[in-house]
């Protein structure tokens, strides 16, 4: 009965071993330069409708307020549009969409803080 037992146990080690290391093999390894592996954008654009800016008061106020700090981020009205901010490759070409119209002013700044590169992005 216990030698019975002792190979389950052993057997099981052993797939839960194959299992562990399986799982790990997307896995990346935790580096003291973290920041290497934050995506960047060369800019961005925020996109929204004028007549619609009066539901987001926090919008208004990142465009009154904030966005003069950000020189690679610029403001398009376009109809009918919710807001969202366009960022941008390396080439100034549209990379990707992303919908801001929950985000909070913090939000905003967190994010192109740490997202969008200072310097100047041909826009």
């Amino acid at each position: 009965m216990v030698r019975s037992y002792c190979y389950k146990y052993a057997k099981v080690q052993l797939l839960v071993a194959e299992l562990v290391s399986d799982c790990l093999k997307c896995c990346t390894e935790d580096s003291d330069d973290s920041m290497a592996k934050v995506i960047t954008y060369s800019g961005a654009i925020l996109e929204a409708c004028m007549r619609k800016l009066v539901f987001y008061h926090e919008i208004v106020g990142f465009i009154e307020e904030e966005k003069d700090k950000f020189p690679t981020v610029k403001s398009s009205i376009f109809f009918n549009s919710p807001p969202q901010l366009v960022v941008l490759a390396q080439e100034g070409q549209h990379k990707e969409t992303i919908s801001i119209d929950n985000w909070k002013r913090e939000h905003m700044l967190q994010f192109l803080e740490e997202k969008v590169k200072p310097t100047s992005a041909r826009i």
